[in-house]
């Protein structure tokens, strides 16, 4: 019948779906239809697909929110979207939603205690599902998520894609179940929060391919030997990652590493950040070439992909445009530069939807590049046309009037085992106009070695490179999408200097 089990709650596909049809129902009940918005506020938890999906067959818009951001950001998603509803977890619906002015459908967050209800004025999620009867409505055309991004120098932008057809949503679909490498009764795995649109597809596109033999297992966070133990224990055969995880499970004990069995793993995919080259080929050389990398941006879909005998041959690569998919790189007076030559990365993908930034269709204007879309990094395709990225064009600096690329300074950084995650950014500096600053999460525990980490740089990278200031921290911000908020960080640098990093 196939397993869906997030957070440790178990549901089978059949069941997911009449959750579905009964909160269609419900969801339309409170005026959510075609056009219209829905806040998503939880952790993960069943609750979140069921919505989501709901949602989205209804014809209206799911708005998923990093349930860590501030009160005030979520108004502002609330306010833009025009969000009516919001379905969120209780305690995340008190301490955000308090003035919203929203309707709210209250969940209980999986393993609160059974005292843990809706407060008045709330309609409570299970009583939305059980007084509800399975949707009986014509189809209509569904839209994707309202998708918000990083919003560091200004208002966050909602991605307003296109209300697809059944044709465009099967092609579209297809083109994610490839990227993936999925096939009927695999059985899948999460670790990372639902709210990111990477996580969102993953899921969705595994819950629509698994058959009934296949299950997709959705974590609360990722814990590197919880993670090694389900896929034990369940036959994980594919696996969304993002690279920092790599390291992490690099980190544990050799012989802890051995006595796990990850002979089912077939495939697993990850992207969001850049992947050195040494934590590839250990990777590969414990779980075997089941690796696949891609690129791509919430705009855009995923555009390129490395997989196979490729990951290895072309270690610091994307890979190439997958079927349906086109890359350019082009100078600064806009002509198409030739291979080796570092330029703006511009893409499409055929499958996705036509897109515009909701409320802003300026700034969507500003990323046209003759039918292309202007990603914002910086990259070179080599003679076989793979793509080798840089780093992300307003992340360059330039020392001295030498680019540098954090990128690479954040890779040698990361390589210490004591460091959980970093960012490099730019800073001010009266002689080179620009030097570099670290800002390094260490690892629960590990006290900073100021001295260590500076050798270690001075030993990888050239002098210029090397940062000014090296600042250790518990904890790094994020922005909605979980990358690091750089220029909160450089923020408090260039305020003395009266400019805006």
């Amino acid at each position: 019948m196939g397993r869906i089990v997030v957070a440790g709650i178990e549901t089978t596909r059949p069941e997911f779906e009449n959750q579905v049809a009964r909160a269609m129902t419900g969801l339309a009940r409170l005026g959510v239809c075609e056009g219209s918005a829905v806040l998503l506020l939880m952790r993960n938890d069943i609750a979140f697909l069921v919505a989501a999906q709901a949602v989205s067959r209804l014809g209206a818009y799911p708005v998923p929110a990093n349930w860590h951001n501030k009160p005030d950001e979520i108004a502002v998603m609330l306010r833009d979207s025009g969000a009516g509803c919001a379905v969120a977890h209780t305690d995340l619906a008190r301490s955000h939603l308090a003035d919203g002015g929203v309707t709210v459908v209250a969940v209980r967050p999986p393993g609160a205690a059974a005292e843990e209800q809706a407060d008045q004025g709330w309609i409570a999620w299970d009583s939305l599902l059980a007084d509800s009867e399975p949707h009986a409505g014509a189809a209509v055309p569904q839209r994707g998520a309202l998708i918000y991004t990083s919003g560091t120098t200004s208002a966050p932008k909602a991605i307003d894609r296109a209300a697809m057809t059944p044709a465009q949503a099967d092609a579209m679909a297809e083109s994610q179940r490839l990227t993936y490498g999925f096939r009927p009764g695999m059985r899948a795995l999460i670790c990372g929060p639902l709210y990111h649109s990477m996580s969102m597809s993953y899921a969705f596109t595994a819950i629509r391919t698994m058959g009934g033999d296949g299950a997709l297992f959705v974590e609360t966070r990722f814990d590197e030997r919880r993670m090694l133990e389900l896929v034990e224990r369940e036959r994980i055969t594919h696996l969304l990652m993002v690279p920092v995880m790599f390291i992490r499970l690099l980190r544990l004990d050799p012989a802890e590493r051995a006595a796990r069995d990850v002979s089912s793993i077939e495939a697993v995919t990850h992207s969001a950040a850049p992947c050195s080259r040494e934590v590839k080929e250990a990777m590969v050389a414990w779980w075997g070439p089941v690796l696949r990398e891609f690129y791509g941006a919430s705009e855009s879909g995923p555009v390129t992909l490395l997989a196979g005998e490729d990951y290895l041959r072309k270690p610091g690569s994307v890979g190439r445009p997958m079927a349906g998919c086109s890359v350019r790189i082009l100078g600064e007076d806009g002509a198409t530069l030739p291979a080796g030559e570092s330029g703006d990365i511009a893409v499409r993908n055929d499958f996705y939807p036509e897109f515009t930034y909701r409320h802003r269709p300026e700034e969507r204007a500003k990323l046209d590049r003759d039918g292309l879309i202007a990603t914002g990094d910086i990259g070179c395709l080599d003679e076989e046309g793979f793509l080798f990225l840089r780093d992300r064009k307003k992340d360059m600096i330039i020392t001295g009037g030498v680019n540098v690329y954090p990128a690479e300074i954040e890779g040698i950084i990361l390589e210490r085992p004591e460091v959980r995650d970093c960012a490099v950014f730019g800073i001010p500096d009266a002689e080179f106009g620009e030097a570099m600053a670290a800002h390094i999460e260490l690892c629960v525990g590990v006290d900073p070695d100021l001295e260590a980490m500076r050798r270690h740089l001075t030993d990888r990278l050239a002098k210029y490179k090397i940062p000014k200031i090296i600042h250790f921290t518990e904890g790094l911000p994020r922005d909605d999408n979980g990358k690091i908020a750089k220029r909160h960080l450089a923020a408090p640098y260039w305020a003395e200097q009266g400019r805006r990093p």
